[in-house]
């Protein structure tokens, strides 16, 4: 059984990792979660307590204050979700929690960034704007594709304008890269402490098949919030416009993790012998009808969970 050294050499490790490389700072992140989640079943709430305030003051000493993203993305929830286990809770209990943690530290991170930048913001985002843009032109005249593009009927000027949508939309949803991020370091961090587990025969952190994945049927509020947020504001593009914009965007990907899992469901209820018709109509499908696809996948996810036509909530949740 992993004792209390193991988990301080492992986390700090993992600290370091952090703070090797930018490329890395994700995998050392997640590293870093899975220990944390892990120490909630091997090590008592104190230790727990303890191997955390190492591990802080560890990063704190190598990065400063800049190492407060990494904290409040994977330290705060992971450690949550690790006296959650000690507490024997449930996989889907965890995650809601974790989920939930995660979301309101990232809350409080960007209000608080931007707070401190006040309304230099939005011209300091313009001005990278302006200067993305025509360093992309420049890169496109020096590479030859300029050239390429003009040939094609597109000029600079057309050019220039497109790439400037690309980038001021990429700029008005920051806020929910930032959160899909974090969402995504979450959910991986307990898959793998789910699977580590699971290889270990520990009888913790048991979740369903991918396939009996089903949406909470109370997000769908958060849905329809988003999208009245989104039409109330779209005639004037007011700032609710692009806060349920954002929100359209998060809640559109966690839909499309559903709506894949109700796919997964049907295929595995599949005749074999039409399988492989139904993955060379799917791919097509995929490929020539992009959007359409995107936006089937995320109603099933979302009806599924209002519906339950695979009559899963009635399954209880696994815990420990």
């Amino acid at each position: 059984m992993p004792g209390f050294v193991y988990f301080i050499v492992i986390s700090s490790l993992s600290c370091l990792l952090i703070n090797s490389y930018p490329s890395s700072a994700f995998i050392g992140g997640i590293a870093w979660g899975v220990s944390l989640v892990l120490g909630g079943n091997f090590l008592t709430r104190k230790k727990l307590g303890i191997l955390f305030g190492l591990n802080i003051l560890l990063l704190y000493g190598l990065t400063g204050s800049s190492s407060l993203f990494i904290l409040l993305v994977f330290g705060i929830p992971s450690f949550i979700i690790g006296l959650l286990l000690s507490l024997k809770k449930g996989y889907y209990e965890l995650q809601k929690w974790g989920m939930v943690s995660a979301v309101v530290l990232v809350t409080l991170f960007m209000s608080l960034a931007y707070y401190n930048t006040g309304n230099g913001l939005i011209p300091n985002l313009q001005y990278e704007i302006d200067n993305y843009v025509q360093e992309s032109v420049n890169l496109s005249e020096d590479t030859g594709f300029l050239k390429f593009y003009e040939q094609q009927g597109i000029s600079q000027e057309d050019m220039k304008e497109n790439i400037a949508i690309v980038a001021h939309w990429m700029v008005v949803h920051l806020p929910a890269f930032y959160y899909i991020y974090t969402i995504l370091a979450v959910y991986i961090i307990l898959s793998l402490s789910s699977y580590i587990s699971r290889k270990k025969n520990l009888s913790i952190l048991a979740r369903r098949p991918f396939r009996e994945e089903i949406m909470p049927w109370q997000f769908t509020w958060v849905i329809i919030i988003a999208l009245s947020l989104w039409l109330w504001g779209r005639d004037e593009m007011m700032n609710i416009y692009y806060v349920g914009s954002n929100l359209l965007v998060i809640t559109s990907l966690i839909t499309m993790y559903y709506g894949l899992s109700c796919i997964a469901y049907r295929w595995e209820k599949m005749n074999p012998k039409r399988k492989g018709l139904a993955l060379i109509l799917f791919i097509i499908t995929i490929f020539v009808f992009t959007l359409p696809a995107i936006i089937f996948v995320g109603l099933l996810g979302l009806f599924d969970s209002l519906l339950d036509y695979r009559k899963l909530n009635h399954k209880k949740e696994e815990t420990r």
